[in-house]
């Protein structure tokens, strides 16, 4: 463990004892993954304070009040609060893992619904502006849920859920690790993936603010998210075990919840970018964002806070 962290550059642990960073996270899951690895504590020059969210909305809305100094959301919920308007920057983003499973519409066990083609005029549950609302739209806009458009019922992942299982909607589209909640611990199925249909990045975000009075604090987090994630990917059964116990995920859950969301953070680059471009059009298309700056500023190019 103490290894993992040799190639790593630390900041110096003389003047920054007092320092605080609060880190927002989606159901425990990064927190397990820095603790299982070491990555939280070895040598930890400022006190990490976890915030935890059960999606994204709420917790770039934090992001934006002040609330939180940085956190992890789906490129999707990401670019639709900085097109918005949200002071925000993404400097790390995570690679889909598995080509984009880890976002699906899911339907409960016994429903007929099991092509895209079915969705069609359907009620569907999902958050406004994140990657199951980009899902939907991408659908919509390939003609893979041809008209008439589904009825999308913004929810809450809580809500939803208790939406899908008492018939209220027909379907959810959602993202790990309320995929696997649905498939593997109560025997629901996937319809369809976003698999080829957008980029399914997750990104490493930061508010302005905290870019600018943390820069340090935030600079050595980033580095030690990407030792953990390089220890996760060698050490899966142990961090699922982690992930369970801690969020009291069923254990099958946990470990399909790993085997999709373990990969290695890079630093920005044009080349993502240019990718996320389809993300941007998707939202500005459905009239939902109307950017007044370039999209680059939505980015930290050099992966250098």
């Amino acid at each position: 463990m103490l290894a993992l962290l040799t190639a790593i550059s630390l900041l110096p642990a003389t003047g920054h004892a007092a320092d605080e960073l609060i880190v927002a996270d989606q159901k425990g899951q990064q927190r397990a993954l820095l603790e299982a690895s070491g990555a939280a504590s070895t040598n930890l020059p400022y006190a990490i304070k976890w915030v935890d969210f059960e999606a994204a909305a709420p917790l770039l809305q934090a992001l934006a009040a002040g609330a939180v100094d940085t956190g992890i959301a789906g490129d999707g919920p990401f670019i639709f609060a900085w097109g918005a308007g949200v002071p925000i920057k993404a400097a790390y983003i995570i690679p889909p893992r598995g080509g984009g499973k880890a976002t699906a519409i899911v339907v409960a066990q016994n429903s007929p619904i099991t092509t895209p083609a079915q969705l069609s005029g359907k009620r569907i549950a999902t958050g406004r502006g994140s990657i199951g609302h980009l899902l939907l739209l991408r659908l919509m806009a390939t003609g893979a849920i041809p008209p008439p458009a589904p009825q999308i019922v913004f929810l809450l992942p809580a809500q939803a859920k208790a939406a899908l299982d008492t018939g209220r909607v027909d379907a959810w589209s959602t993202w790990e690790p309320y995929v696997s909640l649905e498939v593997v611990g109560h025997h629901g199925h996937i319809v369809v993936d976003a698999a080829g249909l957008m980029p399914n990045n997750s990104v490493f975000v930061a508010s302005d603010a905290a870019l600018a009075a943390k820069h340090a604090q935030i600079e050595d987090f980033y580095r030690r998210v990407t030792a953990a994630y390089e220890w996760g990917m060698t050490h899966q059964d142990q961090y699922a075990r982690i992930l369970a116990h801690q969020t009291g995920m069923p254990q099958d859950v946990a470990n399909a919840v790993t085997e999709k969301l373990i990969a290695a953070p890079v630093p920005v680059s044009r080349d993502v970018i240019r990718a996320e471009q389809v993300t941007l059009d998707t939202y500005k298309q459905a009239g939902l964002v109307h950017p007044t700056t370039s999209f680059e500023n939505a980015f930290d190019l050099n992966g250098d806070t």
